[in-house]
């Protein structure tokens, strides 16, 4: 059985379970003005609440994609990723 959670169109979804996986895709902070930290957060805060929708936790996360427009962000980005992961 496949769920798909928000979907956009009847398309896109931002969370599909199937098969007792969930995927996420397209989780970007709403304020583009915060800085990295801000943005990862609200991305992060983000990917808890569908995750909770899903009925898991990043506790049980396998693998994770991330894509960043500077490589000069990365410190910043890490120093929050490294504080929500478990």
């Amino acid at each position: 059985m496949i769920v798909r959670h928000e979907p956009e169109g009847g398309v896109l979804s931002n969370a599909v379970e199937a098969n007792g996986f969930v995927f996420l895709a397209g989780s970007v902070a709403d304020d583009l003005s915060l800085d990295i930290e801000g943005q990862t957060r609200q991305a992060l805060d983000y990917i808890d609440t569908m995750l909770a929708r899903c009925g898991t936790s990043k506790s049980r996360i396998v693998s994770a994609t991330v894509w960043i427009t500077d490589t000069a962000n990365m410190a910043g980005y890490n120093k929050v990723w490294k504080a929500w992961i478990d």
